[in-house]
C-alpha cells in the first residue's frame, strides 16, 4: 500500500509540474503567434488541430478500456496478459493511424471551403492541415500503446517527463522561427517535428523495463466498444466549441474562444495534477477487493479537488477577463472582452474537475459500458444546446452548451459512482456537489463587482490583485472542504502531525 501511494505521490508531482511547464508555455506561445500573425491566422491553427482531434473519435475509447483491462494482470505481474493487451492496443492504434492519413487528406482538401479563410489562399491551407497533423500520426503510430501502458502502471511520471522536454524545446523552436520572421507553416512544421520526439523515447522506455512478447492471441479487450460513449463525451467537450465557431460563425471567435479555454484548461490540467496517477491507485484497490481503503482514499481525493476547484476556479472567474485584456493587448482584430462568456466556460470547467474522481472510478471499476448513457447525455446536451444558441451569440451559445453538458455529467456520474461503486448515499454526494457549485457562483458574482473598482492596465497591479485574491478565495475553499469532509480533513492533519 505504501508503495501504491508513493507512486501515486510522485506521478502527482510530477504532472503538477509537467502542467505548471505546459501553462507557461501555452501562455506564451498563443501570445507570440497573435501578435506576429493575427487573430484569424491563430484561430485557423487552432480550428484545424480542432477538426484533426475529430478523427479520435474512431479510438471508440479504447485507452480507457484498455487501461482498466491491465490493471489486474499489472497487480499480479501477469506478464503474459500484459503483453497480450498491450498488442491488442498497439495493432489498433496502427489502423486508426492509417485512417487518420486518409482524414486529414480529405479536411486538408476541404478545410479552406469549410472555414471560408481569407487570411491565406488554398495551397498554403493545404500545407498547414498537413503540417498540423504530423505529430498527431506519430501519436496513433508508436505513442498512445507505450502511454497507456505506462499509465496504467502509475508510471505516470515517465509521460509527465518527456512532456515537459518537448514543451520547453517546442517554445524554443518557435520563438526562433517567429524572432528569424519565418511563416506561420514553418513555425507549425517546426512544432510538429518537435513532438515526434515523444512517440520515440517512450518506445526506448518501454524496451527497455518491459517484457513485451509477441503472441499471435488478438482476442485480449472483447469490450474495446464500451467507453467509446466515454470517449465522444471527452472529444466533443474539447473540440465541439472551435468547430461549431468555425463552421456557424468567424475564426475571429475561435481566436477569441480559443484564449479564454487555454486559460481554463490549463487550470484544469493543474488541478487535475494535484491527483495525478489515482485512477490506478483506484484500479489497483478494487482490483484487490480492498472497498474501505477505496472509500478513504476517495473522501480524500474529494477533500483535495474541493479546496483546488474553489481556489484556483474562483480566482480566475475573479480574474480571467483582465488577465485576457493584457495578454491580447494592442490587438484590435477581435474583441476579447467577454466577461459573461468568461464566467460560464469557468464553471462548466469547475464542474467538469469536481467530477473528475466519480468519473475515474467508472475506468477503474471497468464499469465504462454500465456508465456510456451519461457520456451520451452529455456529448448530446452539449452540442444541441450549442447549436440551438450559436446563432444567437457564437461565444456565449457555445459557453451555455458547455456548462449545461457538465452539469448534466456532474449529476449522473455521481450518482451512478455513489450507487454503483463506493455504495455510498447519493444524496450527500449531490449536496456536497451543490454546496460547491454555489460558492463558486457567489465568488464569481461578488468578486467580479469588487474587481471593477480597481484599474488593472498592467501586469504588475495584475498580479498584485491576484496576490491578494487568491488568499482569501483559498481560504473559503478551506472553509467549504472542511465542512462537506470533516473526517478526511482529520484524517490528513493526523497523518501530518505523527509524520
Amino acid at each position: 500500500m505504501d508503495k501504491r501511494i508513493k507512486r501515486a505521490k510522485i506521478n502527482a508531482l510530477s504532472t503538477l509540474l509537467a502542467q505548471l511547464v505546459s501553462t507557461a508555455v501555452g501562455v506564451v506561445i498563443p501570445w507570440i503567434m497573435i501578435a506576429h500573425f493575427g487573430s484569424e491566422a491563430y484561430g485557423a491553427t487552432t480550428s484545424i488541430a480542432s477538426f484533426l482531434a475529430y478523427i479520435s473519435l474512431f479510438e471508440g475509447g479504447i485507452g480507457r478500456v484498455a487501461r482498466g483491462a491491465l490493471y489486474k494482470p499489472l497487480a499480479l505481474g501477469d506478464e503474459e496478459q500484459i503483453s497480450r493487451i498491450y498488442l491488442a492496443i498497439k495493432r489498433f492504434f496502427s489502423i486508426i493511424g492509417v485512417a487518420f492519413m486518409g482524414y486529414t487528406l480529405i479536411l486538408a482538401v476541404f478545410y479552406y471551403d469549410i472555414a471560408d479563410v481569407t487570411v491565406f489562399d488554398r495551397k498554403y491551407v493545404f500545407a498547414l492541415v498537413l503540417v498540423i497533423a504530423l505529430s498527431k500520426f506519430a501519436e496513433y503510430m508508436w505513442g498512445i500503446s507505450n502511454v497507456t501502458l505506462l499509465n496504467a502502471h502509475q508510471r505516470q511520471y515517465v509521460v509527465n517527463v518527456v512532456a515537459m522536454l518537448s514543451n520547453i524545446l517546442n517554445l524554443l523552436a518557435i520563438t526562433l522561427l517567429v524572432t528569424a520572421g519565418s511563416g506561420i507553416l514553418w513555425v507549425k512544421l517546426a512544432s510538429s517535428m518537435v513532438f515526434l520526439l515523444k512517440p520515440f523515447l517512450f518506445t526506448i522506455y518501454i524496451k527497455r523495463h518491459y517484457h513485451i512478447r509477441k503472441t499471435k492471441t488478438r482476442a485480449v479487450l472483447k469490450n474495446k466498444t464500451t467507453g467509446i460513449a466515454q470517449h465522444v463525451a471527452y472529444v466533443l467537450q474539447n473540440s465541439t466549441a472551435s468547430l461549431i465557431l468555425t463552421v456557424c460563425a468567424d475564426l475571429k471567435y475561435v481566436a477569441v474562444y480559443s484564449v479564454y479555454h487555454l486559460v481554463i484548461f490549463s487550470l484544469r490540467n493543474i488541478v487535475t495534477a494535484f491527483t495525478g496517477g489515482m485512477e490506478a491507485l483506484f484500479g489497483d484497490m478494487i482490483a484487490q477487493e480492498e472497498h474501505e481503503q477505496l472509500k478513504g482514499t476517495y473522501e480524500k481525493y474529494k477533500l483535495l479537488l474541493t479546496v483546488l476547484v474553489i481556489a484556483f476556479f474562483g480566482t480566475a472567474a475573479i480574474l480571467i477577463v483582465p488577465f485576457v485584456m493584457l495578454y491580447t493587448k494592442g490587438v484590435a482584430d477581435a474583441n476579447y472582452e467577454q466577461p459573461l462568456f468568461a464566467i460560464l466556460v469557468v464553471m462548466a470547467e469547475a464542474l467538469n474537475c469536481l467530477i473528475w474522481p466519480c468519473f475515474n472510478l467508472t475506468i477503474a471499476g471497468n464499469r465504462l459500458r454500465e456508465s456510456q448513457a451519461g457520456a451520451y447525455g452529455e456529448a448530446i446536451i452539449t452540442i444541441a444546446v450549442s447549436l440551438a444558441l450559436v446563432f444567437w451569440n457564437p461565444l456565449l451559445g457555445v459557453a451555455i452548451g458547455a456548462l449545461a453538458g457538465a452539469l448534466f455529467k456532474c449529476i449522473f456520474y455521481t450518482a451512478f459512482s455513489g450507487k454503483k461503486i463506493l455504495r455510498s448515499s447519493v444524496t450527500h454526494l449531490m449536496i456536497n456537489t451543490v454546496v460547491v457549485g454555489v460558492v463558486m457562483v457567489l465568488i464569481s458574482v461578488v468578486g467580479m463587482a469588487v474587481i471593477k473598482n480597481f484599474n488593472l492596465y498592467n501586469y504588475y497591479r495584475w498580479i498584485i490583485a491576484g496576490i491578494c485574491t487568491f488568499p482569501i478565495v483559498t481560504g473559503i475553499g478551506l472553509l467549504t472542504g472542511s465542512l462537506l469532509y470533516p473526517a478526511s480533513l482529520k484524517n490528513v492533519v493526523n497523518n501530518l502531525f505523527s509524520k
